[in-house]
């Protein structure tokens, strides 16, 4: 425990923003509440580096590489900036082996990568996150200062592991291109500014208990929120101030460890019943270490739980069945050090009555933890009112992405006391090369002292400018590969298309059969974006040579049918109008057998239109019908459980009708995409469906998406052994799927020969 920490000066007046660097995902957030997405759209980026032949991966780019390779893959990245990273539970599991560093930074020998040092591959980490949070080059950051020691280190080994961790997480964040990092708030800290913006207004102070057990670390806090008196708080400001009145963490005291645990007890059990003992950081280890996960995850719901581990030793799949009672048993010495942190935080010297108890990390949701944390309560002043509740004993206000809007909001505080004079004679974030990098390497030495030292830090921050360059241009090269191997397969398909027989094939397969093959020759390997852009720009007028008939043929057929549709729309207009609707806001609350009729009547109009179509246009009417009809479904009112069956049993069979017809309007870019969200919604229906499944499967071979075609196939045979159409369809796929897979180890073979 400790009092809360001063921050350190502000050389510049910016805005900042604030990063919860979690060991297994990392958060980015704005003072005002934005939480920064990452490249796929999502709010965590995992602390994930992986190494692959082409490049490195990071973040979320790397996850799929981990789950092939994990000999080339770096996981929990925020826990490089520990100096006993041998203590944590997980660090055995890595499968290379570590050393240290002069500076007591560790290393980690990758193979085929040789010696990759922590700062740096922290600082790619931090870097990827200032990229997707658009966050420019030199900006400031602040950064969640993750536990660092164990509960019952010494003071002075803890203050010697907060410094050090500081140190590094300054270094890392001068890699990653940050400029000056204004804060390293822990996580009480964080936690206690994301409360004051959070917690419900009132006119008195409250007292409240924050315990967090996440993957790798837990802590535990006593917090105080002051209301701010109205006249003397800023627009804008948050209305309450909190006061850390007690923090108190362990850096290995989390989800880690009990799987750890977990993965002790059934690797002594596997070994004792079949002979092989279980080691980790082997595949076997990484299996089962997985399985314990899982497992851990069920019984956190379940009184009892079993999952099976596949291919464990000697190909065999080895259950795993663990009753809650049991697992409560094994993590005995875990929660015994959670209650004593909680009881010590209970007993603060002048701690009120507690208004709330936040819990946070997944490790909370285990009954386990919260009992343990109830018999604390049970046991103090401050908490026996909120233990003894049997209803929403526990808040759930904080989590991941609050520590980080805390740590943004500690920095913008520390950003505006500065005042505006701040950044006289600072390094503008515009400065580029070996002047800049020693600039930050500087500040980050001078702010939080480095682990490195300025010198050495300069020409890491310069090695990892360098290497970020080559991941942008094989990220570079990989989209055009991907763009030229998606059209080459597009060409493949068009002759299965309606009016493909006017394609030249005999002209255009060779010229698709040279084009992949240049593309994973020798020259195609050699190739850069400029010559890959370059090779498909030709390739696609060539192509375009021997689709001139199909291009025309379709072409007319698209004129012909959108005439065609503004004919059915004003007719459609025109019926409306007779019927006295107003054109999509027919509002009326009709009763249910007259609504019915409505439904019924376009079904019925867009089943005759399908039963009679010769051409892309029927189907677009048929489909326009069903898409009525859908309409008028929705318009139902007042249902009776009958009702809403029939209503539900109609929906479904024009969700089925309308992905049929998608099916067949052939001319249309996106008729796979609507076939498969008509199929979806029919799901969403009736999960088993096998009408539903197969069209769907279909669509999705059509789009190449074999995989998925596949597991939609599997659904329906397992829901229809007797459906004769499934098992075509499944052969067919199966093809696909083997030819794909000959195309890579041919690729793969000319890669690595």
């Amino acid at each position: 425990s400790r009092p809360r920490a001063a921050q350190p000066p502000v050389s510049r007046r910016q805005m900042v923003v604030g990063i919860n660097l979690g060991s297994q995902a990392a958060v980015v957030a704005s003072a005002d509440g934005a939480i920064l997405r990452n490249e796929d759209g999502g709010v965590r980026t995992s602390s994930i580096v992986a190494f692959t032949a082409a490049e490195r991966k990071l973040g979320e780019a790397a996850g799929g590489s981990q789950a092939k390779d994990r000999v080339c893959s770096v996981p929990r990245l925020g826990l490089l900036k520990h100096s006993a990273l041998a203590d944590a539970a997980v660090a055995r599991h890595w499968p290379f082996p570590r050393s240290e560093h002069a500076s007591g930074l560790s290393q980690l020998a990758v193979p085929g990568f040789g010696d990759q040092s922590g700062v740096a591959l922290l600082g790619a980490l931090l870097g990827k996150l200032r990229s997707t949070s658009g966050a420019s080059a030199g900006s400031p950051v602040a950064l969640s200062l993750p536990p660092c020691a164990a509960a019952g280190a010494s003071p002075e080994e803890a203050e010697a592991s907060r410094r050090f961790a500081k140190a590094a997480l300054a270094d890392a964040a001068a890699v990653g291109g940050w400029g000056e990092v204004v804060a390293l708030p822990t996580p009480a800290e964080a936690a206690g500014e994301a409360l004051a913006r959070k917690y419900p207004r009132g006119e008195a102070a409250v007292d409240t208990l924050v315990v967090d057990v996440g993957h790798s670390c837990a802590f535990v806090a006593a917090v105080r929120l002051h209301p701010l008196a109205k006249e003397g708080a800023k627009e804008g400001a948050a209305a309450w101030r909190a006061e850390l009145l007690y923090e108190e963490s362990d850096a290995f005291l989390g989800c880690d460890q009990m799987d750890d645990a977990l993965f002790d007890h059934f690797g002594a059990k596997v070994g004792a019943s079949h002979g092989t003992p279980i080691k980790p950081a082997s595949r076997a280890g990484w299996r089962l270490l997985d399985g314990c996960e899982r497992l851990r995850k069920l019984l956190s719901t379940l009184p009892e739980a079993a999952v099976s581990v596949e291919n464990l030793v000697d190909g065999c799949d080895v259950p795993l069945k663990l009753a809650r009672d049991d697992f409560v048993a094994l993590l005995a010495p875990l929660l015994a050090k959670l209650g004593a942190m909680t009881r010590r935080a209970l007993s603060t010297a002048g701690l009120e009555r507690l208004a709330s108890v936040e819990l946070a990390g997944g490790g909370t949701r285990i009954p386990a933890v919260q009992e343990a944390v109830t018999q604390a309560l049970l046991e103090s002043a401050a908490g026996a009112a909120v233990g003894g509740l049997e209803d929403r004993r526990f808040g759930a206000k904080l989590d991941d992405a609050s520590l980080a809007v805390g740590a943004a909001l500690v920095a913008k505080r520390a950003v505006d006391a500065a005042g505006p004079a701040a950044g006289a004679g600072a390094t503008t974030a515009g400065e580029a090369g070996a002047a800049a990098a020693a600039g930050e390497a500087e500040a980050a030495d001078a702010a939080h002292g480095s682990a490195l030292g300025a010198e050495a830090l300069a020409v890491c921050v310069a090695a990892e400018a360098e290497m970020a360059g080559r991941d942008a241009a094989a990220a570079a090269r990989s989209a055009a590969v991907n763009e030229l191997e998606g059209y080459i397969l597009e060409a493949r398909g068009m002759r299965s298309r309606k009016h493909g027989s006017l394609i030249d094939g005999a002209s255009l397969e060779p010229m698709l059969d040279e084009a992949e093959d240049w593309l994973y020759s020798d020259a195609g390997e050699a190739a850069g974006c400029g010559e890959l852009g370059a090779f498909l720009a030709a390739l696609r007028v060539r192509v375009d040579g021997t689709m001139v008939a199909f291009r025309e043929k379709v072409e007319a057929e698209r004129v012909a049918s959108e005439a065609a549709l503004q004919a059915s729309a004003d007719a459609a207009a025109a019926e409306r109008a007779a019927n006295g609707e107003d054109e999509d806001h027919d509002q009326r609350r009709l009763k249910y057998p007259d609504r019915l009729r409505m439904v019924q009547k376009n079904k019925d109009e867009g089943t005759e239109l399908f039963k009679g179509a010769v051409d892309v246009t029927q189907y677009r009417q048929a489909a326009a019908r069903y898409n009525k009809a859908l309409t008028h479904a929705a318009k139902f009112v007042d249902l009776s459980p009958d009702q809403r069956e029939e209503v539900d049993a109609l929906k479904l069979s024009l969700h089925l009708n309308i992905a049929m017809c998608w099916l067949k309007i052939t001319d249309a870019t996106n008729h796979l995409d609507q076939a498969i969200r008509s199929c979806t919604d029919a799901l969403a229906l009736d999960g088993e469906n096998v009408k539903a499944l197969y069209r769907r499967a279909t669509a999705l071979e059509q789009k190449k998406d074999y995989e998925a075609a596949k597991a939609d196939l599997a659904a329906a045979a397992q829901i229809a052994p007797d459906d004769k159409a499934v098992p075509k369809l499944q052969q067919r796929v199966e093809a696909q799927i083997k030819r794909q897979l000959d195309k890579e180890k041919k690729m793969y073979g000319k890669m690595f020969g």
